[in-house]
């Protein structure tokens, strides 16, 4: 089919153009999200998350060179986001769970405190955000287990855990 006859019917609200448009990108791009995230769910997450926003900004989209290009350029930058935002997810639960258990012996008395305020932080989240946070840093879940077992979508455990992360942050922000 013709691109610019597919994008005029994208643009025009036409399912079957899009459907066209998903059976012939969706599993080429879920490999190549592969090639940046590793994990085959959150690829596939991403990857339908785009052809979402596709289908919801279909009206406004403006594609200059191939839908191929546009398409798999999205992927790159999702995971790219993904990555970013990942890493410094990482970097402050490294730096929080770091400097609460890197004390000296000299710092003993102050390291209890510490633990006892983080526990107390912990027991003082709301009911679910502390639930999905035992479950990944204390069971050492992955977040695709956790949402399997608690029948929740990947981005409700990210958005917890952040949320977790986020309290936990303030709670303990004059001891880190």
């Amino acid at each position: 089919m013709n691109q610019d006859f597919i994008l005029h019917k994208l643009k025009a609200g036409d399912e079957d153009s899009f459907n066209f448009i998903f059976s012939n990108y969706y599993r080429g791009m879920v490999l190549f999200a592969m090639d940046y995230i590793p994990d085959q769910d959150k690829a596939e997450e991403i990857v339908q998350g785009i052809f979402v926003k596709l289908w919801e900004d279909r009206e406004k989209i403006e594609i200059k060179n191939s839908l191929k290009s546009y398409i798999f350029k999205t992927v790159q930058n999702k995971c790219l986001d993904n990555i970013k935002h990942n890493n410094i997810r990482i970097k402050v639960e490294g730096d929080i769970f770091a400097s609460a258990s890197s004390q000296t012996a000299e710092n003993d008395f102050l390291s209890f405190d510490l633990h006892e305020k983080v526990e107390f932080s912990i027991n003082n989240l709301p009911e679910t955000v502390k639930k999905i946070f035992k479950m990944s840093r204390f069971e050492n879940k992955k977040y695709r287990e956790i949402a399997d077992t608690l029948n929740i979508s990947i981005k409700t455990v990210e958005a917890n855990i952040g949320k977790a992360l986020s309290i936990l942050r303030q709670d303990l922000k004059d001891w880190i």
